[in-house]
């Protein structure tokens, strides 16, 4: 492999990369990881103080020349909006449009096996659920991520609360049930299922580069997790389903319905007068450090 710089750019020049990238982005905010003159990595959420979008192929390698060809990772929100155009549009939940469920698999690479299991049960618990044509993983580089595709919520069940409300209580319902199932194999195999679901929630997006490792977020269908080998993330020959996009409508209804019954809203809805956070930008670097 050649230096970090030529492989990103090899890498995001190819087209298959453009096109996934582009779609899986499209109505997300993004964010971006870029390393400075010492190689070190610099977050970007905004370009001209405006929250960063990319909305079509050629979106990417013009934002790719405009951050001085030092653009490494890229990433989008669960949620997605009906317009982003200021910063007020991505602080505005009424705004919010749509919002995909995703576990947090938080794991290492060496730990693959493990982590393997951890999503296929997950999996299983969706199944039991009626979902299984809406759901697809990324293999973002040390970890996992489960999602259900956000389309599969009706619009009928999103007229029962917000998108991220929903979202939330399915993945901290589903969350809860899987620890309880496997408090033993998670706390020995140093494996840890969190739900990240908030406003501003970036998680890779789907042919990014890892930020520090040499590997491609790929994605899977479910069924093909068994066979998942680590030469996957290969960026030099990386196997990814495109089929992500799949997904059936209303597929996901009786489990958000449920959750959000039992669960409630996100916790900062809930909270807003009384709690004390720090910034989103300093907590969402936090966690990016242990992708």
């Amino acid at each position: 492999m050649g230096s970090p710089h030529s492989i990103a750019r090899e890498h995001y020049s190819n087209i298959e990369v453009k096109r996934e990238i582009a779609e899986f982005c499209k109505g997300r905010w993004v964010a971006v990881h870029c390393t400075d003159e010492g190689g070190g990595l610099i977050f970007r959420r905004y370009l001209a103080e405006r929250p960063l979008v990319i909305e079509k192929v050629e979106d990417l390698p013009a934002l790719f020349e405009r951050l001085g060809g030092r653009l490494r990772s890229i990433y989008a929100t669960a949620n997605k909006y009906r317009v982003i155009k200021d910063i007020g549009d991505v602080s505005d939940p009424e705004n919010i449009s749509l919002c995909t469920p995703t576990w947090d698999i938080d794991s290492t690479l060496s730990n693959w096996r493990e982590t393997v299991r951890v999503a296929g049960r997950i999996i299983k618990i969706l199944e039991g659920e009626g979902i299984r044509e809406s759901v697809y993983l990324k293999w973002s580089g040390n970890g996992c991520h489960v999602h259900i595709h956000e389309e599969a919520i009706s619009g009928e069940t999103l007229k029962r609360a917000n998108p991220l409300d929903l979202a939330y209580a399915m993945v901290e319902y589903v969350r809860r049930r899987l620890e309880a199932e496997m408090v033993e194999e998670l706390a020995s195999w140093g494996v840890r299922v969190e739900n990240k679901i908030d406003p501003g929630r970036v998680f890779t997006c789907p042919l990014s580069l890892h930020r520090t490792l040499d590997v491609v977020c790929v994605c899977m269908k479910p069924q093909e997790l068994d066979e998942f080998s680590p030469e996957w993330i290969n960026p030099e020959k990386f196997r990814h389903n495109m089929d992500w996009r799949n997904f059936k409508k209303g597929e996901a209804d009786k489990l958000a319905l449920k959750a959000f019954e039992m669960i409630g809203s996100y916790p900062i809805y809930r909270r807003r007068r009384t709690r004390k956070t720090r910034k989103l930008d300093e907590q969402i670097i936090e966690w990016l450090k242990k992708e």
